[in-house]
């Protein structure tokens, strides 16, 4: 038969029971908007009869095993494969923007506004090739092409530069997440073998693995290495960046920037001075954008961009320079060119492109004539450059206009790929995003429920410990009596 007082101790595990079901369900609700926070629910189990063997068949009430933080590794899994890759597409489509922004499109603030105001004053001054006032204008709309294209390409270069400073900000945050990861994974294993909870610290180690994610291609596998001394799983968790391993459970590697042969940062691990070059997140994304050229299966990056406009400027300015400096200037000089490097290159960029220092300083230097003899209406020279200007051949098969819509046709079908497929990535993430919240995530619906449950079942038990109260002090009366 039962123990005189099994009653009052099945009663009274209830009550223990039903007040850690409570503390747990006040856990979730006070945590329902804390960032990275998994559901805990109570685990209980029925406790047996204490002595079978005397014919005692009645259990002894239950009891609270453990409790756990509920979450699905594979969706985690999904969820960090998945982060990485919007990362990369939403790094690469907001540098785009801000490209297409330095560049412009047909507005009047392009290079392709600048390059038709310089047009339209050669028009003018071939109309009056003598008048000071339209070599003037030919001369001010000459230095704003070339300032325009200086401006641009040093705006590409600072982009440039901010890719490359993202670069080693990157590195730092993946170093420090790393050590986090490491240092939680001891933490963890410390409490797991002495029976202590390690909920709160599991959900740190996964916000981290989060924000890890989308700085780089993280693949994260958990194993059992054996049997903890209080006869729990050993759990090794290992973190790979790019298929190389970052953390290993206790352990965490470090990588380093350091600069290569064109000043920009390289990166390589700490350890083995072994080159990392990472395949996915905005690491990747900020080597791209920084570096792309767009040869061969390049991405199409800052430097294609830059690359196209330095020879913008340099076909146009040395096919210019040909006709103008086979001309004659009002003046009667000839060989003098239009326009030159201003930092006495032996090539024109964008970066450095400029008028020449004659013309700076004289324009009656601008060659209109095609003699020295043609007299001061000779605008022949003039007529042959604004031809110049419409060449269909300048430009492989395309004139100047055509080239400079092309830079901006194919930045905008970039950009607009690249917002696209962020688009579409991040309506993806959010999806895997919300299953596992839907396994993970506190519902205030679901634990008003519980709160609702738990609370009778502990006014219950409550209730039976009076029940039993009032049998043995009857007993005991009885007994009394007697």
């Amino acid at each position: 038969m039962a123990s005189t007082f099994a009653g009052l101790s099945i009663s009274t595990r209830g009550l223990f029971t039903s007040a850690a079901a409570l503390a747990v369900t006040n856990n979730n609700i006070s945590n329902a908007n804390t960032v990275g926070y998994s559901r805990q629910v109570v685990n209980q189990q029925a406790v047996g009869p204490a002595a079978v063997y005397n014919g005692n068949y009645v259990g002894s009430g239950s009891e609270v095993t453990s409790v756990t933080n509920i979450h699905n590794f594979r969706l985690d899994q999904k969820y960090w494969r998945e982060t990485g890759q919007l990362g990369e597409l939403q790094t690469k489509s907001d540098m785009l923007s801000q490209v297409e922004a330095v560049i412009g499109d047909t507005d009047d603030d392009s290079l392709s506004a600048v390059m038709e105001d310089f047009y339209a004053s050669m028009e003018d001054f071939a109309s009056d090739p003598t008048s000071s006032a339209t070599r003037a204008a030919m001369k001010e709309a000459g230095v704003a092409v070339c300032e325009y294209l200086n401006t641009v390409s040093a705006q590409l270069s600072q982009l440039k530069e901010d890719s490359n400073s993202e670069v080693q900000t990157a590195v730092d945050q993946i170093n420090a997440y790393a050590t986090q990861i490491a240092e939680l994974n001891t933490k963890i294993r410390i409490a797991t073998a002495a029976g202590s909870s390690t909920n709160e610290l599991e959900d740190q180690r996964t916000l981290l693995i989060d924000q890890l994610s989308s700085l780089a291609d993280v693949e994260v596998t958990q194993t059992v290495v054996g049997k903890l001394p209080n006869g729990a799983d050993d759990v090794q968790i290992s973190v790979s960046i790019s298929g190389e391993t970052l953390v290993s459970n206790d352990q965490a590697k470090q990588l380093e920037c350091y600069e290569n042969e064109e000043g920009m940062y390289s990166i390589r691990w700490q350890d083995t001075g072994t080159d990392f070059e990472p395949e996915g997140g905005q690491l990747k994304a900020y080597f791209d954008l920084r570096d792309g050229d767009g040869t061969g299966s390049q991405y199409k990056g800052i430097t294609y961009y830059s690359n196209l406009l330095d020879q913008f400027a340099s076909t146009f300015a040395e096919a210019f320079n040909t006709v103008h400096s086979s001309g004659y200037g009002l003046d009667g000089s000839t060989g003098v060119d239009f326009f030159a490097a201003s930092d006495s290159a032996a090539s024109i960029t964008a970066a450095n492109i400029s008028l020449s220092a004659e013309v700076l300083a004289d324009t009656d230097k601008i060659a209109a004539s095609s003699s020295a003899d043609g007299g001061t209406d000779n605008n022949e020279n003039m007529n042959a450059l604004i031809e110049l200007c419409e060449e269909s051949k300048l430009f492989g098969n395309s004139t100047a206009g055509d080239f400079i819509n092309s830079i901006v046709s194919t930045l905008g079908t970039a950009s607009e790929h690249a917002q696209t497929m962020t688009s579409k990535q991040s309506s993806f993430v959010t999806n895997i995003d919300t299953r596992r919240q839907s396994v993970s995530g506190v519902s205030i619906n679901e634990e008003t429920a519980n709160l609702t449950k738990y609370e009778a079942a502990y006014n219950a038990s409550a209730q039976m410990i009076s029940v039993w109260q009032e049998i043995y002090q009857t007993t005991i009366n009885m007994v009394n009596t007697d």
